[in-house]
């Protein structure tokens, strides 16, 4: 296994991995072709950061995507890239319309009033099923916390579940990480923010 900073044209097989490693959730339910539309824009991102690790032959098998600086990111994510992800939604919503509603939801949650989001955040982590417990996340991880310290960063946070989670929760904390807040997202779902100090 061989670890490399992501390229402009990983964005098909990071898709490929979120939609394997996050069956059930909300981003993957969105589909591929929102995926596709989400990393592209991450990776063509100046302030983003990408991570991945690759068999002997160059396939990705794990990635790690974030922001150099939270605040705003998607916010402007989505700006920069309006059209591609306004055609993902609405060809998402045309096979659920539950979509359109769940969407505006979770853009409506506010972060606490002590969360400033003036850290690196890690986004999205994800390892094909046969890599879990071979030290790939901790790998992608450690990359992914040096290349926020190549671009001045001190801090980064990363969102996880509150409930039913006990294993990814203690895998942070093992990394550093500590509990900031917890709060709701739409549908009563129970989420922890933690932040490590670099």
């Amino acid at each position: 296994m061989k670890y490399r900073l992501a390229t402009k044209e990983d964005f098909r097989q990071m898709a490929l991995i979120h939609q394997q490693a996050f069956r059930g959730f909300f981003l993957a339910s969105l589909g591929t072709g929102f995926l596709r539309a989400y990393y592209k824009a991450i990776l063509n991102c100046q302030i983003s950061i990408a991570v991945c690790v690759v068999d002997d032959s160059g396939v990705i098998q794990g990635f790690a995507s974030g922001s150099i600086r939270a605040a705003n990111y998607h916010r402007n994510l989505f700006k920069k890239n309006m059209l591609p992800f306004l055609f993902a939604v609405l060809w998402s919503a045309l096979r659920n319309p539950a979509v359109l509603f769940r969407l505006a939801k979770n853009l409506e949650k506010v972060p606490s009033k002590a969360d400033d989001r003036n850290y690196a955040e890690l986004l999205s982590m994800a390892i094909l099923p046969h890599l879990k417990g071979s030290g790939a996340g901790k790998a992608l991880l450690d990359m992914f916390e040096q290349e926020v310290i190549k671009n001045g960063g001190k801090k980064v946070a990363l969102t996880t579940d509150y409930e039913n989670n006990d294993r990814v929760i203690a895998f942070y904390q093992k990394c550093g990480y500590e509990i900031f807040y917890d709060f709701t997202t739409y549908p009563n779902r129970h989420m922890y923010k933690m932040v490590k100090t670099l």
